[in-house]
């Protein structure tokens, strides 16, 4: 028998990503994910993807279409998520951002910084941060 390395289809993500979720959850409380967006005339202007873990909610991407940032779409869909957050038992919210993102957004909004990497990839840094709610 021979195993060999193969570039994975989106189906085969979707497998991978489920098995370690299957095995997470032995350890922890799995309480699904927290997906919202808003739209503008049928068209996706911002989104934002979450997934409980344990006592925590780690938010993976916030999303905010160029033309649309500064109208205060990212933060209705964050106080959105933190207030599901609350009412699903969460202690905290986990995120992380580059420096090219929205850092200095976090801070305003009361997301403690607890790690930063930099550079993290070529000149940029890579800050982690953590809201206890």
């Amino acid at each position: 028998m021979t195993d060999k390395i193969i570039c994975s289809s989106e189906a085969d993500s979707s497998y991978i990503h489920r098995r370690l979720q299957e095995y997470n959850a032995r350890y922890m409380r799995e309480t699904g994910d927290f997906n919202f967006h808003i739209e503008e005339n049928g068209k996706i202007i911002g989104g934002i993807v979450a997934e409980g873990l344990g006592d925590a909610l780690e938010v993976a991407f916030l999303y905010v279409d160029d033309q649309h940032r500064g109208k205060g779409i990212g933060r209705r869909l964050l106080a959105h998520v933190e207030e599901l957050a609350r009412q699903n038992g969460f202690r905290r919210i986990l995120l992380n951002t580059y420096s090219f993102q929205a850092p200095e957004f976090y801070k305003k909004l009361g997301y403690t910084e607890i790690l930063k990497l930099s550079p993290a990839f070529d000149s940029f840094s890579q800050s982690f941060f953590l809201k206890e709610l």
